[in-house]
C-alpha cells in the first residue's frame, strides 16, 4: 500500500526537512506554459480534461494502464546535473531542460504518496506492491540511513546500494508519485527553477521561462564545454528529427560530441532527443 495515513506523510515531510531534500519535476517547454496557466505541476490527466497541450511520452499508455495517469510525478535528485559534469557519460534529463525545484512543503496537500526505487513507468510496474510501505524505511533512500548530522545527509542511494538494502536486482533510484485533491502540486511550493542551456525556436529557453514565471530562475551550471555540447543538440533539431545515428553521420559536429556520442545508449539517448524536439526546440 503507499504512504496515505496523514502523519505519516508529515512524518515524511520531517524527513525531507531534516535532510534538505528538495522535490523535483523536470518538463519540456510546451508543457511548462500549461503548468503556469494551472499554477502548478498537474497530473497529465488533468492537462488532458483541460484541453491543455503537454508533450507524448512513450510511456503514457502504460501510465494509464497502471493506473498513474490521474497521479503527479516527482524526484528527489537533479538528473540533469550528472551531463553537466565535463566526464560523464549521462545524458540531460529526457522529461525536459525546465527543472522545478520544490519544498517539502509540496507534500501537505497530497492524500498518498508512492515511493518507488525505479521507474513507474516500466511495463510490469505495480504501484501498491512496489512502493514503500512506511516513512520509516525512507531513511534507507539516502546514502547515510542513520543521520550524522552534517551535509552528507541530503545524499542519496542508487543502484546497488538500494537493491542490497531491499532485497532487489531492480532498484534504479527513488522517485515519487502522489495523488492530490485537484490533481496539482502548487506553485505556492515552488523554491526556484533551473534551465539549461537549449535553444526554443530563434531563443534561449531560459529567456522564455524568465518572461513566464515570476520565480527565481537559475542557468544550469556546466563544466568544460558541456554547455555548448547542450546548445548544440537542440539547435541541431530545430528543423529536422534526430537519432544518435544521424548525428554520428553528421561532420560538422564538434569535436566533443563527437567524442560523447558512442558513450551513450540508443535508445535512452533516441528518446531523450524526440522529447526535446517536439517539447521544447520547436515550441
Amino acid at each position: 500500500m503507499t504512504i496515505r495515513i496523514k502523519e505519516e506523510i508529515q512524518h515524511l515531510q520531517d524527513i525531507f526537512c531534516e535532510r534538505e531534500t528538495k522535490i523535483f519535476h523536470a518538463c519540456q517547454l510546451q508543457d511548462f506554459e500549461s503548468y503556469v496557466k494551472l499554477g502548478g505541476v498537474p497530473s497529465r490527466n488533468k492537462l488532458e480534461k483541460c484541453g491543455l497541450p503537454f508533450t507524448k511520452f512513450d510511456t503514457d499508455d502504460t501510465d494509464k494502464k497502471h493506473g498513474l495517469w490521474d497521479k503527479v510525478f516527482g524526484n528527489f535528485a537533479d538528473f540533469g546535473s550528472k551531463f553537466a559534469k565535463s566526464t560523464s557519460k549521462s545524458f540531460p534529463n529526457p522529461y525536459g531542460p525546465i527543472l522545478l525545484v520544490f519544498t517539502p512543503s509540496s507534500l501537505d496537500h497530497m492524500t498518498d504518496i508512492a515511493i518507488s526505487l525505479r521507474s513507474a513507468g516500466a511495463r510490469d510496474f505495480v504501484r501498491d506492491s512496489e512502493c514503500l510501505k512506511s516513512s520509516q524505511d525512507v531513511n534507507l533512500i539516502y546514502a547515510n540511513p542513520v543521520r550524522k548530522g552534517d551535509h552528507t545527509d541530503r545524499f542519496l542511494a542508487f543502484d546497488a546500494q538500494l537493491n542490497e538494502r531491499f532485497g532487489r536486482t531492480n532498484c534504479k533510484s527513488a522517485e515519487f508519485n502522489s495523488t492530490l485533491d485537484g490533481e496539482l502540486i502548487s506553485f505556492e511550493n515552488l523554491a526556484y527553477v533551473i534551465v539549461d542551456n537549449c535553444c526554443s525556436g530563434e531563443r534561449l529557453l531560459i529567456d522564455k521561462v524568465k518572461n513566464m514565471i515570476n520565480k527565481k530562475v537559475i542557468a544550469r551550471t556546466y563544466e568544460g564545454r558541456r554547455a555548448e555540447m547542450m546548445y548544440e543538440l537542440s539547435s541541431l533539431l530545430k528543423f529536422k528529427d534526430q537519432t544518435k545515428a544521424t548525428l554520428a553521420e553528421n561532420k560538422s559536429l564538434s569535436s566533443e560530441l563527437k567524442e560523447y556520442l558512442p558513450t551513450v545508449t540508443d535508445f535512452h539517448f533516441n528518446r531523450f532527443l524526440k522529447y526535446l524536439a517536439n517539447g521544447t526546440v520547436r515550441t
